[in-house]
């Protein structure tokens, strides 16, 4: 497939303000026919990795880089591309140094080996160009490391660029305040992807969300107002990925899929057709705010267009920390009551939660346990409060002095980077016994029979069809490292027998069934891992403690 071609060019004199390069030189002009690497950075392990599932899979990894295929597709055509997932694939230092421009895109989560990435190539003399939204929330201190940085989003300003760096005109920062008109946009580049190396296949409808959650930084970057692309052009992508060959899982990658929830029915409406037309070649999974449970039209539709599971950010139980992090959404109804209403729609639930707020205390692990296991979510997603660059939050915490500059928390198990109002070793030893009570074996496979049976499955709904050879392979895998050599088998044939006595007729539930069976292994060896991260941190935690007391009473001591 060709790339897309970019539009008009913008002149980087769009782009006021910039930083020259460190070192004072000028950027040589890199010509028209360019080698260019992409390169996708290391994800740390975590929940949302799945790592665990991941070695009884034949793929290697969850999903690919969405944000940097759309960039190759604003790419001109004379550039010569190719895309390395860090994840399953080495990044050598020949790949490097034989690029002429490394494009590289990342999160947070994955600076480790941004940086260390960032840092070859300066090694080998190679160009970098870093976006995402690691460097719309941190560009000074990116700009430090690579030779150029972008703040904002690409898709009307990069054919611009493109042309600055051919004839050695770049700036080294570019700040691109305007929201691109995400109905221009180009069909990512799904071409350049191993596509066999993944479980599922990004797209995306809009960007932005409506509400105003303080911790969130999708509001800062990516503005409050969402912005759409037609269900004309989504499902083009769909053509594509069909045409590819893509018969797995499709995840629309909206931060809040019902951030127009008008829009939203109207693609759900246009899915369900194009469905029906190719015999559903796709399922398809999402995120989005509990107010979706207020929509049943909506939630009809999703259900009718092939939707499975969705994933809702309702953090906690907790009033008044909803209301302490402008979280107004989740106060409207009793959340327990939306969720069975999703359920019981059609859509399977999992969910995000957290603990340390202001509001927090030592109940709220208790309480966050309770309402978990009262809706049958199974993997819950559960974690410490963070405070990301850009948020409502980092700079209330900056206002009241409580940030911990220079803080190096990178996942929502580490310390947060502030000083919290419960103390941190009530926190974090807090967190530990969540993570243990959640992800107790039989407590966890408990919770995943329930879920089949509150989730009210439609016969419009189609699991994967990904024939019987793979799933004996990965039903074979499963067996043994679950069903022999874990330390929780009897708990995993107990379910397994369950679900496929109750559901061995019912195609969806019973691949949801073992899907959530194969999940176990990661989300149980997972929380073990931070569990006992947490134990060894929490132990630091009172032994200095102790020290400080020590110190105190021989200071008060000597001073008598």
């Amino acid at each position: 497939m060709p790339p897309a071609q970019p539009g008009t060019p913008r002149t980087p004199s769009v782009f006021p303000e910039y930083t020259p390069r460190s070192n004072g030189a000028t950027f040589p002009p890199l010509g028209k026919n360019l080698n260019v690497l992409l390169v996708w950075p290391k994800f740390p392990p975590s929940f949302w990795g799945f790592e665990g599932v991941l070695e009884m899979l034949p793929e290697a990894a969850m999903t690919p880089p969405l944000g940097l295929i759309t960039v190759a597709a604003l790419c001109p055509p004379s550039w010569k591309l190719r895309l390395l997932d860090h994840a399953f694939e080495d990044v050598t230092d020949a790949d490097l140094a034989s690029a002429d421009l490394v494009l590289v895109s990342a999160m947070m989560a994955q600076r480790v080996d941004t940086l260390d990435i960032l840092r070859r190539c300066r090694a080998v003399d190679t160009r970098t160009f870093i976006g995402g939204p690691w460097a719309s929330s941190e560009p000074e201190l990116l700009a430090l490391e690579a030779d150029h940085v972008m703040v904002g989003e690409a898709e009307e300003v990069f054919a611009g660029i493109a042309l600055a760096l051919e004839d050695g005109t770049g700036h080294a920062l570019y700040r691109v305040d305007d929201k691109p008109d995400m109905s221009r946009g180009p069909i990512p580049r799904f071409d350049l992807l191993k596509r066999d190396k993944y479980t599922s296949m990004p797209v995306q409808f809009s960007r932005g969300c409506p509400f105003q959650c303080e911790f969130c930084d999708i509001i800062t970057i990516y503005g409050r107002k969402p912005r759409l692309k037609s269900p004309a052009q989504l499902i083009a992508e769909l053509d594509v990925l069909r045409g590819l060959g893509w018969r797995n899982e499709v995840f629309i990658v909206d931060d809040n899929f019902i951030g127009n929830s008008k829009h939203a029915l109207e693609l759900a409406v246009a899915l369900e057709a194009w469905g029906s037309k190719h015999g559903q070649p796709f399922s398809f999974y999402t995120e989005a705010s509990i107010d979706l449970a207020d929509r049943p039209e909506l939630l009809d539709a999703m259900v009718r267009a092939n939707f499975m599971y969705v994933f809702i950010g309702i953090e906690t139980p907790s009033a008044g920390a909803l209301k302490e992090s402008k979280k107004f959404q989740n106060l409207r109804k009793d959340n327990l009551e939306q969720v069975r209403v999703i359920q019981e729609a059609g859509l399977w639930v999992l969910a995000g939660f957290i603990v340390g707020f202001d509001s927090d205390d030592e109940t709220i692990f208790e309480r966050q346990r309770e309402f978990i296991e009262r809706t049958s979510i199974t993997w819950a997603m559960a974690g410490v409060l963070q405070a990301p660059p850009t948020t409502a939050l980092f700079d209330r915490m900056k206002r009241e002095g409580r940030l911990l500059e220079g803080s190096q928390a990178i996942t929502n198990f580490s310390a947060p980077n502030f000083r919290t109002n419960l103390p941190l070793v009530v926190l974090l030893d807090g967190l530990r016994q969540l993570l243990f009570w959640l992800y107790e074996p039989k407590a966890y496979f408990d919770r995943a029979f329930r879920s089949l049976e509150v989730w009210h499955t439609r016969p419009t709904q189609k699991p994967p069809s990904l024939g019987m050879a793979y799933n004996l392979r990965v039903l074979a895998a499963s067996a043994w490292k679950q069903g022999v050599r874990s330390s929780y088998r009897a708990a995993y044939w107990e379910f397994f027998g369950k679900v496929i006595s109750k559901y061995w007729r019912d195609d969806t539930k019973l691949w949801m069934g073992m899907t959530a069976m194969l999940s176990a292994h990661h989300f149980l060896s997972y929380s073990r891992e931070v569990a006992a991260e947490l134990e060894l941190e929490c132990s630091a935690l009172r032994a200095k403690g102790a020290s400080e007391v020590r110190e105190i009473a021989v200071a008060a001591h000597s001073a008598a």
